[in-house]
């Protein structure tokens, strides 16, 4: 893509994947909490239901009342249980993945390398590009306006000098890329 930054995005998504992890880890033991509040506190309802007047006409909804709150108590139960659980397997993926990024880290520091140097060489060839391009405006509006032969041998040696620049930079850009090209196939394999 542009400026090369692909595998600078796919490395800089891997290395806070950790921070990822650990805000799901958090969030999961939040709401864990809250289902276990809630479940203490449907127990308690259901206490107070079967502590209800058995006799007159609302035994039954008393009844009703104390069986729906337990089930709904054992069913948040379960599930801040379950919740445990997710923690659990969160904790080791996160595990896992700080073991494979140090892995994935030292396997793809010739890629980083590689992938910096291609945007050194982008950034400096640029500058050679429009150097040479004002040079040889500069030489061409000299010629138009019928300049002096000294300021123009000056200004054809100065736009020689810039084309040599610019050339050594397309080499240098070309090598560097080809590594790049041949890291990057690497570390997409």
């Amino acid at each position: 893509g542009e400026k090369n930054g692909g595998f600078d995005v796919l490395y800089h998504n891997m290395k806070h994947g950790q921070l990822a992890t650990k805000e799901l880890a958090e969030f999961v033991r939040e709401r864990a909490a809250v289902e276990e509040t809630y479940s203490k506190s449907m127990s308690k309802l259901a206490k107070i239901a079967s502590n209800g007047s058995q006799l007159g006409t609302f035994a039954p909804m008393w009844d009703v009342f104390r069986v729906s709150s337990d089930k709904l108590a054992l069913c948040h139960l379960e599930l801040m249980k379950k919740m445990n659980d997710l923690i659990r397997d969160i904790n080791k993926y996160g595990d896992e993945q700080v073991k494979t990024h140090r892995k994935t880290k030292e396997e793809m520091v010739g890629t980083v390398e590689a992938v910096q140097a291609l945007q050194v060489q982008s950034g400096h060839l640029q500058k050679s590009k429009e150097g040479y391009h004002t040079k040889c405006l500069e030489l061409d509006r000299l010629r138009k306006e019928g300049a002096p032969q000294k300021e123009l041998e000056k200004a054809e040696l100065k736009s020689k000098k810039a084309a040599e620049s610019f050339a050594l930079y397309i080499e240098k850009y070309n090598r560097v890329g080809g590594e790049f090209e041949q890291k990057m196939s690497e570390s997409a394999q």
